[in-house]
């Protein structure tokens, strides 16, 4: 018989990937150094054995591949968690949000394994995969849909965490012959509300400016990160209108711990209901904000297991 896997009450869980953190900036800055360098195979190899550092500061009894595969035009960085996959047990793709890096990504993700095996994949133009042509929504759900063309057997379901909820909608669009379900995690559709795109902001001037990330701002947001100018008011609900497969939504509360409360109003709620009444909406993830899979994981996973029975 395996053994269980580890408890994962949300204190340690939290104080865990926070004791690890500087030792993994510490690695980012010498992958950093060695791309500067010209030591671009070195850096890759070193940056995907980052997933399964981080991963293991939650569930040291899981392994990950770090990889990248081609989408339609460009490298997609992912990992797969865990590294080969378990007998019986379903694959689950993990889109997650803006400014999200692979290794932080697949430590939030790790909260879905009991659910799914998971291939984390990194946006367009983030970490280690390529900047591609355009910048919207549905191409960046192209690049994914190419390399499930090429990698995927058998219908999947899709994880969304926060703006990669909105690309996994287009990614169901594109191939509902393969996406069997999407659950959204924290998924704002009232993307120009002066809140939020202030924390983006200030959460883009933290990381460096990334000119790409500043693109997705300004021409899927509707916002600019450098001066706070709205250029577009995208409202963009309609996503969720005669959706070709089961949608659920977990949806954060109003901690900052973590950085920012949910991104989903009250008011949002009820527009959704009304483009979507066959959304699973359960109660508000208690004890968390934006950032559900980090500040409950447990939450979390009851959360999902209450849709997955509703459906």
């Amino acid at each position: 018989m395996p053994a269980a896997p580890p408890s994962r009450d949300t204190a340690s869980t939290q104080a865990a990937l926070a004791a690890a953190l500087p030792a993994l900036e510490a690695e980012m800055r010498r992958i950093n150094a060695l791309l500067s360098s010209g030591a671009r195979e070195a850096a890759m190899a070193a940056y995907h054995a980052l997933p399964e550092r981080a991963v293991q500061t939650q569930r040291p009894d899981l392994t990950c591949r770090g990889m990248v595969l081609p989408g339609q035009h460009v490298g997609i960085s992912l990992c797969r968690i865990p590294a080969t996959p378990r007998p019986g047990k379903p694959a689950a793709l993990f889109l997650p949000g803006l400014l999200s890096s692979l290794p932080l990504a697949a430590a939030r993700a790790v909260a879905l394994i009991d659910v799914a095996d998971l291939i984390v994949c990194e946006l367009p133009g983030h970490g280690a995969s390529g900047v591609p042509p355009v910048v919207s929504l549905e191409s960046f759900a192209a690049e994914y849909a190419a390399l499930l063309d090429r990698a995927a057997a058998g219908r999947i379901a899709v994880f969304g965490e926060s703006l990669g909820g909105l690309v996994a909608l287009a990614l169901g669009r594109l191939r509902p012959e393969t996406i069997r379900s999407v659950v959204l995690i924290d998924t704002p559709f009232h993307l120009t509300r002066p809140a939020l795109a202030a924390w983006i902001a200030a959460a883009w001037q933290a990381a460096g400016e990334r000119p790409f990330v500043r693109r997705i701002c300004r021409e899927i947001m509707g916002f600019d990160p450098a001066d706070g100018a709205t250029l577009a008011t995208h409202r963009l609900f309609g996503l969720l209108a005669q959706l070709p497969f089961g949608c659920a939504h977990l949806i954060g509360g109003d901690l900052t711990r973590s950085g920012t409360a949910s991104a989903v109003t009250d008011e949002d709620l009820a527009e959704m209901r009304i483009a979507a009444p066959g959304l699973v909406l359960p109660p508000r993830v208690a004890d968390t904000g934006h950032a559900v899979l980090l500040d409950n994981p447990t939450g979390a996973l009851e959360a999902l297991r209450g849709c997955l029975a509703a459906r």
